[in-house]
C-alpha cells in the first residue's frame, strides 16, 4: 500500500512539474524579449522585494509590479531584460529566472520520475515493513 502511495504521490508531482515547464516553455519560446526599467522598489515583506517595471509593449507603455519576489532589491532605474507574452503584458519574467525556473522543473520531473521507477521496479511491499 506504502509502494503504491510513493508511486502516486511521485507520478503527481511528476505531472505538475510538467505542467508548470509546459507554461514556462510557451512564455519562453512564444513571448517577445523585452527591455524593461526598474521604476521602483518596495519590501511588503521582511526580506522580499517587489519591484515596478516599466516597457513598451504593442506601442503602449506598461507598470506593472513583478511577482518573482527576490531578497535583493534592484536599483531604481535598472534596465532588465524580461519575457513577455505577446497578447498579455500582465504576464512576464526576468530572463535569468525563467531560465531557472525551467531548469529546477526539469530537475523536478525527472526525480519524480526515477522515484516512480524505483518503487515500480525496485522495491517490494515486503522491504517498506
Amino acid at each position: 500500500m506504502v509502494r503504491i502511495l510513493v508511486i502516486a504521490a511521485g507520478a503527481i508531482i511528476a505531472l505538475a512539474g510538467l505542467v508548470y515547464l509546459i507554461k514556462l516553455m510557451i512564455l519562453r519560446f512564444g513571448g517577445v524579449r523585452i527591455m524593461a526599467e526598474v521604476v521602483s522598489a518596495r519590501e511588503p515583506k521582511q526580506g522580499y522585494y517587489v519591484h515596478k517595471l516599466r516597457f513598451e509593449h504593442n506601442g503602449k507603455i506598461v507598470e506593472k509590479d513583478d511577482s518573482t519576489g527576490y531578497s535583493q532589491p534592484f536599483s531604481v532605474g535598472e534596465q532588465l531584460e524580461i519575457i513577455c507574452s505577446k497578447s498579455n503584458p500582465e504576464k512576464f519574467e526576468y530572463v535569468g529566472a525563467l531560465k531557472k525556473n525551467m531548469i529546477i522543473a526539469t530537475v523536478m520531473i525527472v526525480m519524480s520520475i526515477l522515484i516512480v521507477l524505483r518503487f515500480m521496479f525496485a522495491v517490494t511491499d515486503d522491504e517498506l515493513m
